[in-house]
């Protein structure tokens, strides 16, 4: 998927994402929300609107950032009796993914931000498929990344350096938008999603099952 000609992400977009998955959690309340790639940020306000909303919450993401969320949580005095974190030290998210497709999980709402390539979130996209419960919804932030855009930054990044490999991709590739990829040409087209219109920006789209 060829990123639009002068996209760029509008200003504040972050912002924008964060109230929509508040009013997506808002709207199912005592259900079940698992969040893929849930990055070195914790978002306390978020977690008190899951609290309120008695919401069980699963995140994955790599075994460092997973105890961070914790150490954070529990010195700010959050219970997290209704949190879990299924962490990798190696590898990718997928194959936890696999083990609550074992446990029989089903999610009302899923978020995945993860790594934004085919390599890594084509998978965990379709891992995804069966952890939806009917009418459940699945949430992409940053549709139209794109490697190339990011190569600079990344490569200088404390956090991310280690994680991005360039050399696996063609320059081609590294200036398509993966995760629309996996979105509009396959989930939305091949499998039926449908677009949660709305929920869904240029940059940031919302399928349900």
């Amino acid at each position: 998927m060829v990123v639009p000609k002068g996209y760029v992400p509008p200003k504040g977009h972050r912002k924008k994402v964060n109230e929509n998955i508040a009013n997506m959690i808002s709207e199912i309340p005592g259900g079940e929300f698992l969040e893929i790639g849930i990055g070195p940020k914790v978002r306390l306000d978020r977690i008190e609107i899951m609290s309120q909303s008695n919401i069980q919450y699963v995140g994955v993401d790599f075994e460092t950032v997973c105890n961070m969320h914790k150490e954070t949580i529990d010195n700010a005095g959050i219970n997290r009796n209704h949190m879990r974190f299924m962490s990798n030290s190696v590898g990718t998210y997928l194959y936890n993914l696999i083990r609550l497709k074992r446990e029989n999980k089903k999610f009302d709402l899923i978020y995945l931000d993860g790594h934004h390539t085919l390599y890594v979130d084509f998978a965990a996209a379709f891992a995804c498929i069966p952890l939806l419960k009917a009418g459940g919804r699945i949430a992409f932030d940053d549709v139209y990344w794109t490697l190339a855009s990011k190569e600079e930054s990344l490569k200088k990044s404390e956090f991310y350096s280690d994680i991005y490999d360039f050399s696996l991709y063609t320059k081609e590739e590294r200036e398509e938008a993966h995760i629309a990829i996996i979105t509009e040409e396959y989930l939305v087209a091949e499998y039926g999603l449908k677009k949660v219109e709305e929920y869904c920006e240029p940059y940031w789209t919302v399928l349900q099952k």
